[in-house]
């Protein structure tokens, strides 16, 4: 299969390499495809801007593929984590929501978690209650990507940017 964009472009001659990188040199387009043919390849269109454009032998559907994959593992973002406590003062949660602004302003997504300790467990209805103030502390809009679980003696929620 030839790259789509072969087409398009109006070459005469191109700089051919093969599927293990090796030069071939400086040939007609016609006789780029003519060898493509003969080594049951595609022609893959590397750089069009180039005098002479180059063009690579190899699978154009595995190109395809692995163009994709690098184009998803620059696109996930990290998971920032911010811990806050049962009896946190209002003064520490408004510094770490300005944290939390910025990380979500990065792109990147937010772990809340919320320890627990001893007794605390008890009161998991006062716990929540800070999470969800915490969250209306935050004024960049967010949308909430797992609500707030028990996970052992932690409350946790993850959200991102909307």
């Amino acid at each position: 299969m030839f790259d789509p964009k072969l087409n398009k472009l109006k070459l005469i001659q191109v700089r051919l390499i093969d599927e293990n990188g090796k030069q071939i040199g400086i040939v007609d387009l016609e006789e780029a495809k003519k060898i493509a043919e003969k080594k049951k390849t595609g022609l893959i269109l590397i750089s069009e801007k180039a005098i002479p454009p180059v063009l690579k032998l190899g699978d154009y559907q595995k190109y395809l593929y692995n163009l994709k994959k690098k184009q998803k593992e620059k696109s996930t973002s990290e998971i920032k984590e911010i811990r806050i406590s049962f009896q946190e003062a209002e003064g520490d949660l408004k510094r770490k929501a300005k944290q939390a602004e910025e990380f979500l302003k990065e792109g990147n997504q937010i772990r809340i978690r919320m320890l627990l300790k001893g007794r605390q467990i008890l009161h998991l209805d006062f716990a929540q209650e800070k999470m969800n103030k915490f969250l209306s502390l935050i004024e960049v809009p967010v949308k909430i990507i797992s609500s707030i679980k028990q996970s052992g003696n932690n409350l946790i929620i993850i959200i991102s940017k909307k």
